[in-house]
């Protein structure tokens, strides 16, 4: 299990899973993930989305993933409740491409959940797991323009590969939406290892591995 480097407001548990962690130590699963930027309360049911959030101590929460982004938040409301979030972050996901509703990416979706039930983004403490890094993550020109729509978008997230073609840099993506959204940056504690390049500790679907997934997971107390 891999530990975000940063310490929390309160009693919390959280970590990004490995190909060497067993089955039983993950979460149960709660959400059916749709690449898509549905946040919604945690409850004992499986619904469709992916991000999740709950305020009730001991209920574990988590998104799965291959190359995607996890992303973790933990803060404390205006009245001193603990709150958490999961959110699953692909490509889709991070620009908020192909979601009918408004609102953005998934990001922004769940730090607005938190900001309307009464919390202050600059209080969070967050992290972005293992994913396809810039390294590997080659993408479409579509792509590109998908992500240049964000507020956040700037020039340095697009580099070119050994191919030629565009590469994004998808953690840096949510990273710059992240401090645009008022989460401060001395308040991060990201695992920056890449799926594609790790065979020995992480699943990767571009490598192949089109079943296995690890898990960004979070509780508190």
């Amino acid at each position: 299990m891999l530990t975000p480097g940063i310490a929390a407001p309160f009693p919390l548990s959280w970590g990004f899973s490995t190909r060497l962690d067993p089955e039983a130590s993950l979460p149960a699963r709660r959400l059916n993930q749709v690449h898509r930027c549905g946040v919604v309360e945690a409850s004992d049911a499986v619904v469709e989305g992916d991000g999740l959030w709950t305020t009730t101590p001991g209920r574990r929460i988590g998104v799965r993933v291959a190359d995607c982004v996890p992303v973790l938040l933990a803060g404390l409301l205006e009245n001193g409740t603990p709150w958490i979030a999961a959110l699953h972050a692909g490509w889709r996901g991070a620009t908020g491409h192909g979601d009918p509703s408004p609102g953005g990416g998934i990001l922004r979706r769940g730090v607005a959940r938190y900001r309307a039930l009464g919390g202050d983004p600059a209080g969070l403490v967050w992290a972005f797991g293992p994913a396809i890094l810039a390294c590997h993550l080659e993408v479409g020109e579509e792509v590109i323009e998908a992500a240049r729509l964000d507020p956040a978008w700037h020039e340095g997230l697009r580099s070119v590969g050994p191919a030629g073609k565009a590469h994004l840099d998808l953690h840096g993506l949510l990273r710059a939406q992240a401090l645009d959204l008022g989460l401060a940056a001395q308040k991060e504690g990201t695992v920056a290892l890449c799926t594609v390049c790790r065979p020995d500790l992480l699943y990767s679907y571009r490598r192949g591995e089109t079943t296995s997934r690890q898990w960004g997971w979070i509780e508190i107390g």
